[in-house]
C-alpha cells in the first residue's frame, strides 16, 4: 500500500466512470480554439486505453490523439460533425467554443451532421441568418430529426436575407446615382454662367448624405 503511494510510476486514477462523462467535462473545461492559443488535452490525459482504442464517440485517430487530434478543440469539432448523442451535441453547441471560418460553409461546425436534433438546427439557422451559403448547405443536408416547420424557417430566412441584400444594393445604387446626378447638375450650372463658388456652396450642403459625398469623391478621383 505505502509502496504504491510513493511510487512515482503509479498512474493517476481515472476520475471519470464513463467516456461520456469525460467528454462532457472536456466540453466544459477545454480551451485553445484559436490557432495562436495553447490547446488543452484533457481527453488525452484522462481517457483510459480502453476508451482510446475502442471509443464510442471518436474515430481511432481522434481517440488516440494522433498529431493535432490530441487537442480537445479538434475533438469538439469532430463531435460537432459526427456525434449522434443529442446531449453531447447540445453541450458542444451551447459552449459556443468552436470557431467558424467566414466564407467556407463546409468548415462550419455542426452544419453537415445529419444527426442534429431539431433545436440545434434552429439555432444554426438563427446563428447564420446572415450567411446564405451556410443556409443553402443546411437545405441540402438530409437531417434525420428536422421538422417541416424548421425546413420552412430555413427557406424563409434565405428569402429574407436575399431581400435585405437586394435592398442594400438598391440603396447603394441610389446614392451613387444621386452623386452622379448632383455632380452633373452642378457642372451644368457652372456652364450656364453661375459662379463656381456659389454652385459648390449650393451643392455641398449639410443635408447631403455622407455616402453621396463619398461617391462624389470617387467620381472626381477617376477624372
Amino acid at each position: 500500500m505505502f509502496e504504491n503511494l510513493f511510487n512515482p510510476k503509479t498512474p493517476d486514477p481515472i476520475p471519470f466512470k464513463t467516456e461520456r462523462e469525460l467528454i462532457l467535462h472536456v466540453i466544459d473545461k477545454s480551451y485553445g480554439f484559436y490557432s495562436h492559443s495553447d490547446h488543452s488535452r484533457i481527453y488525452d490525459k484522462y481517457a483510459s486505453n480502453g476508451w482510446k482504442y475502442n471509443s464510442q464517440y471518436f474515430s481511432l485517430e481522434y481517440s488516440r490523439g494522433d498529431s493535432f487530434r490530441s487537442w480537445d478543440s479538434a475533438k469538439l469539432k469532430y463531435l460537432a460533425d459526427h456525434c449522434d448523442d443529442a446531449g453531447i451535441l447540445r453541450a458542444v453547441f451551447e459552449s459556443d467554443k468552436l470557431v467558424s471560418y467566414k466564407g467556407n460553409c463546409f468548415s462550419t461546425p455542426f452544419v453537415g451532421n445529419a444527426n442534429l436534433p431539431d433545436d440545434i438546427i434552429i439555432g444554426l439557422c438563427e446563428k447564420y441568418s446572415w450567411n446564405e451559403n451556410v443556409l443553402k448547405r443546411m437545405q441540402r443536408v438530409e437531417y434525420k430529426y428536422i421538422t417541416e416547420e424548421t425546413k420552412a424557417k430555413i427557406a424563409a430566412t434565405i428569402v429574407e436575407l436575399k431581400e435585405k441584400m437586394r435592398k442594400k444594393k438598391e440603396d447603394k445604387t441610389k446614392k451613387k446615382l444621386t452623386a452622379f446626378l448632383t455632380t452633373a447638375a452642378a457642372t451644368k450650372s457652372v456652364l450656364t454662367g453661375n459662379s463656381i463658388d456659389d454652385v459648390v456652396e449650393q451643392t455641398i450642403t449639410s443635408d447631403v448624405d455622407d455616402a453621396v459625398l463619398d461617391y462624389m469623391n470617387t467620381l472626381f478621383d477617376k477624372k
